[in-house]
């Protein structure tokens, strides 16, 4: 398959599905991985999952020579440890996309319509905003999932590293990045480790619930992964410091408004913050608080945009 532009100032854009994302990755960390293959023009992670379990999202890109090539060669590469599933989104294109009556023996790319300077999903190059007007997007609420990764119309800024950076390189052999089973064990992992009798010389906190744990030298770091008997009821994953790359996360802390006082439950709150992320915090009880106006719940994302959606309880 080839690829290539179109005349009339518009770009073909190629959209590839990738599957076997790291937990956490996000649509930027998900174009950092790919930016090397070629014109990336947009990312999308998914907030659910395939029907293996696995997260996924999308990846496009503009003015592709050799479509099959570019699938090769990204099936090869590695994001986060995770070896990455890449196949071109043929139902994408078997769609009909760009205004071309679908053919299953044709895959057409999507294009990109850049009269505008801004990028979106379009037919016969115009945007899905001039499509379906600019009065029916403003009242309309951001599906929970993930989102584009060109912030503006100028795209992103870039820095290009040397191969030889290589932070907390000291630490190799001698720190574990460790994630935590929940909030509470994050917050007392100081005493827990006091209590196992724990050499460790120092914590530091990663975001979401993952830590670094620096122990007093290479055999105390040996022995404690080791000792998975110890550590098992407090990590979910605990891993060696080796320079690898981590998965972006953090916790959100959400104010919910709007909700219902008959419906101000645990189990209520609890089921919308589902809808954003890994609810981490709900309160126990509301029948204390001094504020009924709002909720609030902690939620673990993989996302740096500030959270605002609309969620319809029914």
């Amino acid at each position: 398959m080839e690829g290539g532009s179109r005349p009339g100032g518009c770009r073909i854009i190629t959209k590839f599905f990738i599957t076997n994302l790291p937990e956490g990755c996000t649509p930027w960390e998900l174009k950092c991985g790919v930016a090397s293959f070629g014109e990336v023009s947009g990312t999308f992670v998914a907030k659910k999952r395939d029907k293996d379990g696995r997260r996924f999202g999308f990846a496009s890109f503009k003015d592709v020579k050799d479509i099959s090539e570019l699938e090769k060669a990204l099936k090869g590469i590695k994001l986060g440890g995770c070896k990455l599933i890449v196949n071109v989104d043929r139902f994408f294109f078997d769609n009909g996309a760009g205004g071309v009556p679908a053919n299953n023996s044709v895959q057409r790319p999507q294009q990109d319509c850049n009269d505008s300077g801004r990028q979106f999903n379009t037919r016969d190059c115009r945007s899905y905003r001039d499509v379906v007007g600019k009065g029916k997007m403003e009242g309309s609420s951001k599906e929970v999932g993930g989102s584009y990764s060109d912030r503006s119309a100028g795209g992103w800024k870039s820095v290009v590293v040397p191969d030889r950076m290589a932070a907390f390189r000291n630490l190799w052999g001698v720190a574990m990045v460790a994630k935590s089973v929940d909030l509470e064990t994050l917050v007392d992992l100081n005493r827990l480790l006091r209590i196992a009798k724990v050499n460790y010389t120092n914590i530091q906190y990663l975001g979401g619930l993952s830590t670094l744990i620096t122990f007093a030298d290479e055999s105390v770091a040996k022995n404690f992964i080791e000792a998975g008997d110890v550590w098992g009821p407090w990590f979910l994953k605990l891993d060696a410091w080796e320079g690898q790359s981590l998965p972006f996360e953090r916790v959100a802390w959400i104010r919910l408004l709007g909700v219902p006082l008959h419906l101000l439950e645990s189990d209520v709150v609890k089921m919308i913050g589902e809808r954003i992320g890994k609810v981490l915090y709900v309160p126990k009880s509301s029948a204390e608080e001094k504020d009924l106006s709002m909720a609030r719940v902690g939620v673990l994302v993989g996302e740096v945009d500030r959270i605002k959606e609309f969620v319809v309880v029914r």
